[in-house]
């Protein structure tokens, strides 16, 4: 909302400076968002008096003139038609600086065409002020010389304020100027309006027609006949230009002024174009049409309110007039509109049709009863001025009963208790009148505040105290220490171990998705371990994209992938840390915390240096999956084969923390991945952080490196493909051979042909080495032979 400052000052005595001003706004909660300072005359510029004018010799259009400033008579080069002898001009000497957006500009002696220059005769727009620029600013013709312009045009400002949607009175530059006197302890003044006495009143009784009057309970109604359509005087004009609207036209203007002035939207229909010299509001019929003022063809339906003539609809109500019935330079007569409208319709035609205006704004949050026969009046006292014409009727109205004002207790005490701060019960019932809430029934302890329509926010005692603590100042609330004892409680450091657990992924070279937790229902039936039964709904979706908590990351992590693919960027590491519903057993909605990880693709870009492009593979994921476990230092953690229908059968694995399943990994089915363009398989992993969490983790303590030499031995064996590394591992294990630091599978051959069905070649590399000595190839061998002996015997392998 912008307010004009010499438009508010017009209301009210202002003591302070704008600095000031803008200070105590703010802390009494009505945010001052910016400052621009108009219309501000540079020093320098003095009126003057053209005493001769002179055709310039080397151009058709410049002038010659003789200009007296009331101490000496300079030449000056002028191009503006209207430089005549006799005018009253403003004139910037040589000195003058005139500042801008585009910088400094100077005013020097200089010669133009050949002709000397000693200073610059001045347009109202190049001084800042509302006016043209194609010709100069003519003063009154008894104005003295030599004064400052400066002191004849004091400079303007429009304030930008931020009005909280409970507030619709600080919408109007009155009802800022009421809270501005409350903070100041003085009094806003009302514009007096007086309108001339209708001698032969027009008969009305058809003129107003209300069918729908639980959405508009109350309808104003003026005519006035031979007003004259032009431009806007200059303060009406200068008004409407310091808080950023465009002058129209003189009765356009007027109910735009009105409303910023007073909070009411109003409307100005041409009578001659209402049909049955008729106002009908009523709801539109389903599929009728209107042509608003915007040049929309808009349909409409039963929903919508409408003002009509006795044919058709002439305005949206409380949003925009339509095309066929606005102002325009032929009109001679003219219906002023002052209504109320209910908030949640026009709020809900507005959202709709995407038509969102100065009325509707107004609209939507609320309106002052009170005013709607107030600025009709003002409107109607305006428009005579400005454009002739005069009063056919009186004021037309159709209104329900005015509503009661709100009647609230306030309890003195309560209201201290509140605020925190000290104040007597005289201070709490001044700032309460002060903001002209009426005050009665004052007792000792408590008083009856009747708050008026204008401020639709006080229902309740806490409103008061809340307007008590604003008014005596945000800043004047004591600083009190709590008096409270710190109780110990268990530390939960959840968020900081999470924290941790993104950071290793990032380490690991994988980039973050973040998803949406709600999802659209196909999204989150791509994982087939959930049925729609599963789901939990969202009961008022914003959207069907946003109608189901995701069940788990892997619908929205494929979509990532998709869109990445589809864009040729083939390469992935993905993770994300979120969290997934669905409904347990008991049909209550569960919530967990899941880490997902997706890789697919080459490993790195294409290098000169490599000799092929290498993929990821099952093994990369599993190993991803391993060093997160290994760096959260898990006591007890296995991998099992597992049926997941997510994954192709010959890869997918189980994750067992402390014996319980944890989280899958796998190569996705080739149908998730069939519509995409790639041919690299993609490999996905889940996993539930409270697992990750929660799960036993080993001692940490410190060993010694040995400074001895390791030896190593190979073993290759034909076994069972059924026979797990896992298990081959924990075999060897258990042998408990001493020195033994390290087991690597570092090669693994499978062919039908020559193995055989079933059965895979696979070579094992130990590595022993003691902290004491240097091991001897004799007990070496002989614990290596003894292994040999027991996978042979044990595990029934065919050594190679």
């Amino acid at each position: 909302m912008n307010i004009g400052y010499n438009w508010l000052k017009s209301y009210v005595d202002i003591a302070c400076d704008l600095p000031t001003l803008c200070d105590k706004l703010t802390t009494a909660g009505i945010e001052v968002e910016g400052v621009e300072q108009k219309g501000t005359v540079p020093d320098g510029v003095v009126t003057a008096k053209i005493l001769e004018r002179k055709p310039h010799p080397d151009s058709d259009h410049m002038s010659v003139c003789r200009v007296f400033d009331g101490a000496e008579e300079i030449q000056v080069v002028c191009g503006a038609p209207n430089c005549d002898a006799g005018r009253i001009v403003p004139l910037a000497k040589i000195g003058t600086i005139f500042r801008s957006d585009e910088g400094e500009f100077k005013i020097k002696r200089s010669k133009l065409r050949g002709v000397e220059s000693c200073g610059m005769m001045c347009s109202a727009r190049e001084l800042g002020l509302p006016g043209g620029h194609d010709g100069l600013l003519e003063l009154p013709a008894d104005q003295a010389l030599g004064v400052p312009v400066a002191a004849l045009f004091p400079g303007d400002a429009t304030i930008e304020v931020e009005v909280t949607p409970n507030r619709p009175d600080w919408l109007s530059h009155f009802g800022i100027a009421r809270d501005v006197a409350c903070l100041l302890k003085t009094h806003a003044v009302m514009p007096e309006i007086k309108l001339p006495k209708v001698d032969q009143p027009e008969t009305g009784d058809t003129l107003v027609t209300v069918e729908a009057p639980d959405l508009c309970p109350c309808y104003g109604a003026r005519i006035i006949r031979g007003v004259k359509i032009q431009e806007s005087p200059a303060w009406l004009r200068e008004r409407l230009v310091s808080v950023g609207l465009r002058p129209i036209n003189n009765v356009v203007d007027v109910t735009n002024f009105v409303m910023l002035e007073l909070g009411q939207p109003l409307h100005a229909f041409d009578l001659g174009k209402l049909e049955g010299r008729r106002i009908v509001v009523r709801r539109a019929c389903s599929g009728e049409t209107i042509k608003t003022l915007d040049g929309v063809t808009r349909k409409l339906d039963t929903r919508h309110l409408v003002i009509c003539d006795a044919a058709r609809p002439m305005a949206l109500a409380g949003v925009m007039g339509g095309e066929n019935s606005g102002v325009s330079e032929a009109t001679v007569d003219i219906l002023l509109e002052s209504a109320l409208f209910d908030r949640s319709n026009i709020r809900a035609t507005s959202r709709e049709l995407g038509l969102s205006t100065d009325a509707s704004y107004r609209y939507e949050r609320g309106v002052d009863w009170d005013m709607c026969d107030r600025a009709s009046a003002r409107a109607a006292q305006l428009i005579l001025e400005t454009a002739g014409g005069r009063l056919s009727t009186e004021l037309v109205k159709v209104s329900l009963p005015r509503p009661a004002e709100p009647v609230i207790r306030c309890r003195f005490d309560r209201i201290r208790s509140l605020i925190g701060i000290d104040l007597d019960n005289a201070g709490i019932a001044d700032i309460l009148k002060r903001l002209e809430l009426k005050v009665a029934q004052v007792t000792d302890s408590e008083c009856t505040v009747i708050a008026p329509l204008f401020r639709l926010d006080l229902e309740r005692e806490a409103d008061l105290a809340e307007e008590v603590a604003r008014i005596n100042g945000l800043d004047a609330i004591p600083v009190v220490p709590v008096k409270s004892s710190m109780v110990d409680t268990i530390r939960h450091d959840t968020y900081y171990r999470i924290q941790e657990l993104r950071e290793e992924l990032l380490r690991f070279g994988l980039f973050e998705c973040m998803h949406y937790s709600m999802v659209r229902e196909t999204s989150a039936l791509v994982d087939p371990r959930f049925t729609s039964g599963d789901l939990v709904r969202i009961s008022n979706p914003l959207s069907l994209d946003l109608a189901v908590m995701r069940p788990s990351l892997m619908g929205e992590m494929l979509e990532s992938v998709e869109r990445n693919i589809a864009r040729r960027n083939l390469s992935l590491g993905l993770f994300e840390i979120g969290r997934s519903f669905c409904k347990n057993p008991a049909l209550f909605p569960e919530e967990r915390l899941n880490v997902s990880l997706v890789l697919t693709g080459v490993k790195h870009p294409e290098r000169f240096s490599d000799e092929l492009n290498q993929c990821y593979d099952f093994y990369d994921l599993k190993g991803l999956v391993e060093s997160l476990l290994s760096a959260r230092k898990l006591a007890d953690v296995d991998f099992a084969p597992a049926a997941d229908a997510r994954f192709a059968g010959h890869a997918a694995l189980a994750v067992l923390i402390d014996g319980k399943v944890a989280g899958h990994l796998g190569e996705l089915n080739a149908h998730y991945t069939a519509k995409w363009r790639t041919s690299h398989p993609v490999f996905m992993a889940e996993l539930e952080v409270s697992a990750l969490l929660a799960g036993r983790t080993l001692p940490e303590y410190l060993v010694p490196v040995s400074t001895y030499p390791a030896t190593t031995r190979d073993v290759a064996f034909i076994k069972p493909a059924a026979l797990t590394h896992a298990e081959v591992v924990a075999f060897m294990r258990e042998a408990k051979l001493r020195n033994l630091e390290k087991i690597e599978l570092f090669d693994l051959f499978a062919d039908a042909e020559t193995l055989g069905a079933g059965r895979e070649s696979a070579a094992y590399r130990l590595t022993f080495r003691a902290s004491d000595r240097t091991l001897t190839d004799d007990e070496v061998n002989k614990a290596f032979n003894r292994l040999r002996d027991k996978l042979a015997a044990e595990l029934k392998v065919e050594l190679r």
